[in-house]
């Protein structure tokens, strides 16, 4: 016959027994929750992964397949209204710029000549530009399509109050360069868009989708002085931003 003392360890024995099955068990469920948790953040990173390379697919072959129709559409019209960017491996934007755009001295009205190509060239060249930003976004990525006007880093003197500059002195040149590259870009979207008034998808594209800005001196072309002649210019810049 045991003794009282025997049973009770006996007993503590037990308890700590269980209690060490217990911690066991608490021990294999916390691993394989924690090994759940990361095969699903493993799947959930390849998932993320492959929905950006689709994306990035998707933005390149639109931007390739737009510059291929400009430049078809731009030798339509004599090789003289607009150039293209290069697209490099990586790249996610192409620079369209209208070619010979300039505009008179302390002058913001899109010239006449300019006007002229915009009646053959404008419903198109928005037509190409929409169709590949739709592609971009059934792809996933988000788009924009930036018309942007830019000078060079001579001061903008000029006092016309249709390009929108104050006071027209050298002390606010910064100011004015700004000012007036922003109304030459928004004096070419109106007239754009007045080309646009019997073209529904292009004319709809555009109020939605196009921004304007006014860049000023502040982004000259690469490795050209600011103050070159050709950092004058007005370019539609097409963009497709990755979403994560």
């Amino acid at each position: 016959m045991s003794s009282p003392g025997e049973g009770s360890e006996r007993s503590l024995a037990d308890l700590m027994a269980g209690v060490a099955v217990v911690f066991l068990l608490l021990a294999v469920i916390f691993i394989l929750e924690a090994r759940k948790q990361r095969e699903a953040a493993i799947r959930e990173k390849e998932v993320a992964i492959g929905k950006v390379d689709s994306q990035k697919e998707g933005v390149q072959a639109s931007l390739l397949a737009l510059r291929e129709d400009l430049i078809s559409l731009d030798a339509t019209l004599d090789g003289g209204f607009i150039s293209l960017s290069g697209l490099d491996g990586g790249v996610n934007a192409l620079e369209i710029e209208f070619k010979n755009l300039q505009f008179g001295l302390g002058q913001c009205r899109t010239p006449p000549a300019y006007v002229e190509q915009f009646k053959r060239g404008a419903v198109p060249l928005i037509h190409r530009v929409c169709e590949a930003v739709d592609a971009m976004r059934d792809a996933g990525a988000e788009p924009t399509i930036i018309l942007e006007g830019h000078t060079d880093d001579r001061p903008f003197l000029g006092t016309s109050s249709e390009c929108g500059v104050r006071n027209g002195v050298a002390e606010v040149s910064f100011e004015n360069n700004v000012r007036a590259s922003a109304a030459r870009a928004q004096e070419v979207f109106f007239t754009v868009r007045g080309q646009l008034e019997d073209a529904g998808y292009e004319r709809e594209c555009l109020d939605s989708n196009f921004v304007v800005s006014g860049r000023g001196q502040t982004a000259p072309r690469p490795g050209t002085d600011g103050s070159e002649p050709s950092n004058r210019r007005l370019v539609i810049r097409v963009r497709g931003d990755l979403r994560l």
